[in-house]
This record gives structure tokens, C-alpha cells and sequence, in this order.
């Protein structure tokens, strides 16, 4: 654990200065264009509105965060590889540290959106059902965008992984090929969850979200209307296993490959 803290430690002393400047842009940014966006309107839409729309809109851009993060974090380091695998520590653990801080960033992103929109939310007189409308859908996005930006991440993971491979060989031409290879790889993956297959023996165990929502609870903005709210427990397990399955390849694939 002492080992992990130091390591953690030093990702966030290294990085810290940027994820400061980056969380103060977007505070500025949220707080101003609602205003600017509600001046063109002409009024038609209220600054709250335009608060939620820009806010929800800056959540769901949330889910490319954490692989960016990851991407700049790790690439940084492999400039110089001999200094970065200067350590005891394995290279799960080196990677895992750089996801954790990655993840603290996506995460801190979607806390920070949502802090503004209950601030627009309290300055702002509003129906009280529309308290619990937020809070309820809110919490489900802010959730499931960032469940889904760890999966996003690993997957960065893997085509840098692949990168890395490729570039000893290919040199800057091997960007073009890991792209394409990860087009390919996003059309196979749409292909399987869309099967007969993958439909009888991955959506089984179905769990509807709106069970959970209190039934005086109805959204006022149509363009918030949820409608896919089925949960499957086969696809979870599946997520998690493929996902999990995915960073142990590029871990093994990095270390056989890549790691000097």
C-alpha cells in the first residue's frame, strides 16, 4: 500500500498543475455560456435550462476524459522507459495507477457539472418535483458515464498498446493502422452485441431503472425523456469480464513487447 500511495502521490504532484487549470476552464465555462447561449435565445429559454442542457452535454463529453488523461499520462512516460520502469513495482501496478488518477479526473469533471447545475438549481426558483427529477436522473447518468469511461479507458489502453507495437516496425505510419484496426474492431463488437446470439444468452436477467423511480416523479423536459432504462445482468458480466479480460492482454502484450 505504501508502495501504491507513493506511486499515486507521484502521478498527482506531476500532474496537478493541469488538472487545476482544466477544472477552473470549465467552471468559467460552464457558468458563462449558459448566460451567452440565453442572450441569443432572446429569452425563449431560461439561463437554468440552458445550464442543464450545456451541463448534461459537458457529462456525456465526460466519457472521452478518462482516455485522454490516460493517454497523455502514459505516453509521457514512455518518452522515457528506462526512468518510468525504474521501480519494483509490476506493471499492472504502473498502469493501474496512471487509470486510478485518470479516473480521479473524469470523475472530478462530472462532479464539477454537476455542482453548477445545483448551483443554477438553488439560485434559480424551480417546482420542488424538479429536485427530485435531477437528482434521480443525474445520478444515473453520472454514473453510467463514468462506469462506461473505465471501459473507454481500457480500450485506450489496448490500441496504445498496439501502437506501441506497431511503431517500431511502421514508425508514424502506425497511428493509421491502430486506428483502422480499432474501426474494424468497433464494427465486430457491434456486430456480436447486435446478434440473435448475444441477444439469447447476454440479455438475460433484465432489471428496469424506472422501478427504482418514485412514481410522482415526472420529468418536465421533454428532451431529457430517458427511454432505455432496461439493465441486463448477462451483459454486465459480460462487460466487466471483456473489460477486465482486455487490460490483463495489454498487460501481457506491453510487458512481452514494449517494457525494455
Amino acid at each position: 500500500m505504501k508502495q501504491w500511495n507513493g506511486l499515486l502521490q507521484k502521478e498527482w504532484v506531476q500532474w496537478r498543475g493541469q488538472i487545476i487549470v482544466v477544472i477552473f476552464l470549465l467552471l468559467a465555462g460552464l457558468f458563462i455560456l449558459p448566460y451567452f447561449a440565453g442572450v441569443l435565445a432572446a429569452g425563449e429559454v431560461s439561463v437554468f435550462e440552458m445550464t442543464m442542457v450545456i451541463g448534461f452535454v459537458a457529462a456525456g463529453a465526460c466519457i472521452v476524459v478518462p482516455v485522454i488523461a490516460f493517454s497523455t499520462m502514459f505516453n509521457k512516460d514512455m518518452k522515457r522507459p528506462d526512468l518510468w520502469f525504474h521501480s519494483t513495482a509490476s506493471t499492472v501496478k504502473l498502469v493501474a495507477v496512471k487509470m486510478v488518477m485518470s479516473a480521479g479526473v473524469g470523475l472530478a469533471y462530472l462532479l464539477v457539472t454537476a455542482f453548477v447545475v445545483a448551483i443554477g438549481f438553488a439560485i434559480t426558483p424551480q417546482p420542488e418535483a424538479i429536485f427530485n427529477e435531477l437528482l434521480f436522473y443525474g445520478s444515473f447518468l453520472i454514473g453510467g458515464i463514468f462506469l462506461a469511461s473505465i471501459q473507454f479507458m481500457v480500450y485506450g489502453f489496448f490500441f496504445i498498446v498496439i501502437d506501441q507495437l506497431l511503431k517500431p516496425f511502421l514508425k508514424g505510419f502506425s497511428f493509421v493502422i491502430t486506428l483502422l484496426l480499432f474501426i474494424i474492431s468497433v464494427w465486430m463488437y457491434g456486430e456480436v452485441i447486435n446478434s440473435g446470439f448475444y441477444a439469447s444468452f447476454m440479455q438475460v436477467g433484465s432489471f428496469d431503472l424506472m422501478s427504482l423511480k418514485n412514481p410522482v416523479i415526472d420529468l418536465q423536459y421533454d428532451y431529457f425523456t430517458v427511454t432505455d432504462t432496461v439493465l441486463y445482468t448477462g451483459e454486465i458480466i459480460f462487460a466487466v469480464l471483456f473489460t477486465v479480460g482486455l487490460f490483463y492482454l495489454a498487460i501481457a502484450l506491453f510487458e512481452k513487447r514494449v517494457r525494455l
